[in-house]
């Protein structure tokens, strides 16, 4: 098997994709200068971030970096989701319960499958030819991704597939961020959200700092942050404060 990796310039590629700076700028469901660094990182003709929920047949949210989707008729969007349910293709996470693992489409299905297959019904309408999809947790039956789409030229590469897999745990971070924002949480780092959900999960400060490699006064330092941060003043108001928005996304 051949041995993927990743050069020094893609890493600063990558680094840029998620460069904090980036994270205030507009759009509504997912900043959309991140969507554009990373289509400078993968290019691609679109990248889109969906939010939907398949079980109720509707999407929530869409950003999508190269324009406006025109509205879907009825038909359409019937359409749409026939085939999401028929095939793993489309619905890979419900089928299987991974919402971590970045798939294509030709990892099911080879290009002459796919033009002659009912599953690339939807993509011949759209004239998309190639698709690597990046899914973040569940989260209420919400079913989140990143999409990328070529119309043209070869399909996503092995190591396209591999960045976008060592990008992902940042992705999730930066659409965790948004939700923070929406919901008026304070800015905590990430080693206070660390905390925080080791807090949530039950774990006492002994052994949070058995965790965390760190002095016990050290984690009731934080705790005393944090307290600070929310406006809050015990470990359970901390965590029905912060932690259903840390864990949605």
């Amino acid at each position: 098997m051949e041995q993927l990796t990743v050069t020094e310039r893609d890493l600063r590629r990558m680094l840029d994709v998620v460069d904090h700076q980036r994270w205030d700028s507009a759009g509504q469901e997912f900043p959309r200068d991140v969507l554009r660094a990373l289509h400078e990182l993968i290019p691609a003709d679109d990248v889109t971030f969906q939010v939907s929920r398949p079980h109720d047949r509707v999407f929530v949210g869409l950003e999508e970096l190269t324009s406006v989707p025109p509205g879907l008729d009825d038909d359409c969007d019937e359409l749409f989701w026939q085939l999401f349910w028929r095939h793993k293709t489309c619905s890979r996470p419900q089928r299987t319960g991974d919402h971590e693992s970045v798939w294509m489409t030709s990892d099911y299905l080879s290009m002459r499958q796919l033009v002659n297959s009912e599953a690339g019904l939807w993509d011949r309408m759209n004239g998309v030819r190639s698709e690597i999809v990046v899914p973040l947790p569940e989260h209420d039956g919400e079913d989140r991704r990143m999409l990328l789409f070529r119309t043209t030229g070869p399909g996503f590469s092995e190591r396209e597939r591999l960045m976008l897999q060592l990008l992902r745990p940042h992705l999730v971070e930066i659409r965790r961020d948004l939700e923070r924002r929406r919901a008026g949480i304070p800015e905590l780092t990430s080693r206070q959200w660390e905390l925080l959900r080791l807090v949530a999960a039950g774990h006492t400060n002994t052994q949070i700092a058995r965790r965390l490699f760190v002095a016990e006064g050290t984690v009731r330092k934080h705790l005393e942050n944090i307290y600070e941060r929310l406006g809050v003043n015990s470990r359970t108001a901390a965590v029905a404060t912060a932690f259903p928005v840390a864990v949605s996304a």
